[in-house]
């Protein structure tokens, strides 16, 4: 890989958020008048109402918003559900709406989820039963006939901003019924929803830019001082100071720990553990999840080491296509972002269910939209996707396994978006000297850093190596470690180290790397985050 300096940074503007002023009108969304009247109408009424939601921490934080917001108000009459990753499909099904009917429901409101859902809205139709889809995936181009349907990214929508998770977006929905529904709530009481905002936002990887660095900077706010009696035990269990949470630390351990409850079992655990007012129980939870995250990399790398053996049988095409039966349709988003990593190329992964389903996850390396990908692949290969640009799921129609890695390379030339670029691009040189916590204060300004507003990434050249370890199970992430002139240790980190490059202490290295301060055991340490590295 190539280095090259950038032209020109630019910071966000204005450089700090404020509530007030950056937050958009959430009735600029379609349909959200007619959202919040049908709402407000079975709230009126005691209509039962279903909150469904998707199963990942996206769709879980969503969801516990949603219901938090109802138990505020003093409304019992709704349900929450959430499907099993391993026996059911993404979203809707039609089996959930005859149960919903024979239950007398007569409201669903999905949350990130129900956009592609147009046979299960059908019927939920003819049972009587009123869908308000509020979404943020990409829509097909015929869209489900619901009552209404919440989501930016729909063509004739003229919210400002489109890249708004699916918490977001239910959390505008929140913002609309306050304005409209007179339910004498303490002003401002809906910034307490927004722990569940930044731990969503962040999770699902979508743009820290726009209104979602609004809603990311003032949720890290709640979520260091949160209520969530939940939330303070997974911190607690991670051995995390809530006064010092970032993004980073969501992005790494919070999140995979609510995301291990759908890929090891139900979502429900961590439902339960975002909406739970007992400590005991939270604990619990909280432990319980850490431990199937960890059962979790276990299983991710038992994949990957499969998944080697299979790579290199397979001639080198622009997408990568593996599966086997025996693969945890469960975890194969990870396995495909690792292999994404690794390869440099589109990833899609399948595995067989329970029930003989073969589903998978695909990853993209930012070449081509991967739901445009799969479309183009054709009707009779998939009976069932969706997803983002970047990240995709999907249900193969039977026996088409052996026909996805074919198709999906015979259409990628005529969809791909651009050629990757083999250059990474750093913003200034820096020394180890310059690691200084007056240079942190001034990159903090523009945090929250993730998607679309990245760390600033600085060249050191010349690097002497003290000391070189690895670590994690199997010796996967990479420690180095310098000394600065004045003899003080500056460490950097690089996770998933998977260069060919050998670094031996003694050696001279030029390393590209962003700058972060480690809370790890309580102890601030500011440290860098490994880019790439070169012999110098």
């Amino acid at each position: 890989m190539e280095w090259k300096k950038k032209d020109l940074t630019l910071p966000p503007s204005p450089l700090v958020p404020d509530y007030e002023r950056d937050l958009l009108d959430p009735f600029l969304f379609k349909g959200m008048d007619k959202a919040v009247e049908r709402i407000l109408t079975a709230l009126t009424n005691k209509e039962k109402i279903i909150i469904f939601g998707d199963y990942d921490a996206d769709g879980v934080p969503a969801t516990a918003l949603l219901a938090s917001f109802f138990n505020q108000i003093g409304f019992t009459f709704y349900d929450i559900f959430i499907p099993d990753r391993h026996l059911e499909s993404y979203g809707l099904s039609l089996e959930r709406v005859k149960e919903f009917a024979a239950d007398d429901v007569k409201l669903i409101i999905t949350v990130d989820c129900g956009i592609t859902d147009i046979a299960e809205v059908d019927l939920a139709n003819k049972q009587g039963i009123d869908v308000i889809i509020t979404d943020h995936h990409l829509p097909p181009a015929v869209r489900p006939a619901a009552e209404v349907i919440i989501n930016a990214k729909q063509a004739d929508d003229r919210y400002p901003f489109k890249e708004l998770c699916g918490s977001g977006v239910a959390f505008k929905l929140v913002q609309a019924l306050i304005t409209r529904g007179n339910f004498n709530l303490p002003k401002g009481w809906e910034k307490w929803l927004l722990d569940l905002v930044a731990v969503a936002t962040i999770s699902d990887m979508v743009p820290l830019t726009g209104e979602n660095r609004v809603l990311t900077h003032f949720g890290l706010i709640v979520l260091r001082k949160t209520k969530r009696v939940g939330l303070k035990a997974l911190l607690a269990a991670l051995k995390l100071n809530p006064r010092f949470v970032t993004e980073d630390d969501i992005g790494f351990m919070v999140g995979p720990r609510i995301n291990s409850a759908s890929r090891m079992g139900h979502a429900s655990e961590a439902y339960n553990l975002l909406m739970t007012e007992d400590v005991e129980t939270a604990a619990t939870i909280a432990k319980n999840l850490d431990t199937k995250n960890t059962a979790r990399k276990g299983a991710v790398e038992n994949i990957l080491k499969a998944v080697e053996g299979l790579v290199g049988t397979k001639e080198p095409l622009p997408v990568l296509v593996v599966g086997q039966n025996d693969f945890s349709p469960g975890i194969l988003g990870l396995v495909a972002s690792r292999l994404v990593e690794k390869y440099r190329r589109p990833a899609f992964v399948w595995g067989k269910t329970e029930f003989g389903e073969i589903k998978g996850s695909g990853r993209s390396d930012g070449s081509v939209n991967l739901v445009e990908l799969m479309r183009a692949a054709g009707d009779n290969l998939f009976s069932d996707l969706g997803g983002h640009v970047m990240a995709a799921g999907f249900t193969l129609l039977p026996g088409k396994e052996g026909e996805l890695n074919d198709k999906l390379n015979a259409v990628y030339n005529q969809v791909k978006q651009a050629t990757m670029s083999s250059v990474i691009f750093y913003d200034r040189e820096l020394t180890l000297d310059g690691c200084t916590e007056a240079t942190w204060r001034v990159i903090e300004q523009w945090a929250p850093f993730g998607v679309g507003n990245t760390k600033p990434v600085f060249l050191f050249n010349k690097l002497k190596v003290f000391q070189v370890k690895m670590f994690g199970n199997g010796g996967i992430h990479l420690e180095l470690t310098f000394k600065t002139n004045q003899s003080k240790n500056i460490c950097a980190i690089g996770f998933f180290y998977t260069k060919d490059l050998k670094v031996t202490a003694g050696e001279t290295i030029d390393l590209l790397a962003t700058m972060e301060k480690s809370y790890f055991r309580g102890i601030p340490e500011l440290r860098l985050r490994i880019v790439d590295l070169k012999k110098a």
